[in-house]
């Protein structure tokens, strides 16, 4: 009696094991979504004017990653998310940096015109010190 449940479950497996193969599968993480939630927060952080060149080539970079994995490319579509995501975030770090600096500069003209206030008529200032 003991070979009958080893008969029943061979087939058995056997079976799973084939309806598990023709079943849908699901593709790999690309990390287009990723690229795509990247490419948009660079852009909406000023991207377009700080770092167009980078911006464009995350543009081109996820273009190319959506059509690999349309092709079921997917080592591809990995490797062209990733480079869209890192020139997002360069582009991104460009915007920020780009802001920092006409920050930067608005106070430095603030301060020249402080300054040339202030040499050209010094009793002003003690005036409104006190």
């Amino acid at each position: 009696m003991t070979l009958l449940p080893a008969k029943i479950h061979r087939p058995v497996a056997l079976f799973c094991l084939l309806l598990a193969a023709c079943g849908p599968t699901k593709p790999p993480p690309m990390g287009i979504e990723d690229a795509t939630r990247q490419l948009q927060a660079a852009r909406e952080a000023g991207g377009s004017t700080y770092a167009p060149l980078e911006i464009r080539n995350a543009e081109e970079r996820l273009s190319m990653a959506r059509s690999a994995a349309g092709k079921k490319d997917y080592e591809d579509a990995l490797h062209f998310a990733q480079e869209s995501q890192v020139n997002s975030e360069l582009a991104l770090a460009k915007s920020r940096l780009g802001k920092t600096r006409e920050k930067v500069e608005a106070r430095t003209r603030e301060n020249a015109q402080l300054r040339q206030d202030l040499s050209t008529n010094p009793d002003a200032a003690g005036a409104n010190s006190q």
